[in-house]
């Protein structure tokens, strides 16, 4: 977390936006081309190596824009972030994967003329792969702590004071905040965060949990405050923007 205030700058809003981009427009369509070369049976006009030839290009693909993305929204969130925030976005990215897959087993027995019982297993399976996928885009189901877990473990009131969510769906884009909160010294810390649970806009509370032994190190950022909570004194709104 750093002692200075953070914003949301032209520059993390262009690599957040590429990163959504480079996920939705290559990553999805490399897991479609990666179920369908995988699942293609082989024939007189597709043989064996050609069918190699295309899968591996399309698991390359997969993997250089998985790799390209995740290092944007890494550069968009910088040193300081809440921890969980990388590891979310790849939850997503994960998850384009297996919607492009889902897609791709969806539309096979089209390609294949397949009976009409394998329409029924493919569409099945996609349909079960989407919905599957879909799941790492639900909202958060931890609530705030009433007191800390471990002892070394701080609580803290935070506070969004800087919010942007993209110009695409909810679910295209990652939405990044910045969190302020105090640490138990009452100093004021920034850090920035991928938004999982909505709503979560300019001035929404929450609960900090951060390391007490390395004050740097933010843990997780939760919506919402519990009942009777005691924190530190906390910075008024408009005193460090």
């Amino acid at each position: 977390m750093s002692l200075e205030p953070l914003r949301i700058t032209g520059g993390t809003k262009f690599a957040a936006g590429l990163a959504s981009i480079v996920t939705w427009s290559v990553t999805l369509p490399s897991g479609f081309a990666t179920s369908a070369m995988i699942f293609l049976p082989i024939g007189p006009a597709d043989p064996l190596s050609q069918k190699l030839l295309f899968g591996t290009l399309a698991l390359v693909v997969a993997i250089i824009s998985v790799a390209v993305s995740f290092l944007l929204v890494r550069a968009a969130l910088g040193r300081f972030r809440t921890g969980g925030s990388l590891s979310r976005f790849f939850r997503y990215q994960l998850a384009a994967l297996g919607a492009g897959g889902g897609l791709g087993l969806g539309f096979l027995p089209a390609m294949i003329g397949a009976a009409p019982i394998w329409w029924v297993i493919s569409i099945g399976a996609g349909v079960g792969l989407i919905a599957v996928s879909l799941l790492a885009f639900r909202g958060d189901p931890r609530r705030p702590l009433t007191a800390p877990t471990h002892p070394g473990i701080g609580l803290t009131e935070g506070v969004v004071v800087d919010y942007w969510s993209g110009a695409m769906p909810r679910a295209a884009a990652p939405g990044l905040t910045v969190v302020r909160f105090a640490d138990e010294f009452g100093r004021a810390r920034f850090a920035r965060h991928l938004i999982r649970r909505n709503p979560t806009t300019f001035g929404t509370m929450g609960q900090v949990q951060y390391d007490r032994r390395r004050p740097d190190r933010v843990l997780r950022f939760i919506n919402g405050r519990p009942p009777f909570a005691e924190y530190p004194p906390h910075p008024r709104l408009g005193e460090h923007f």
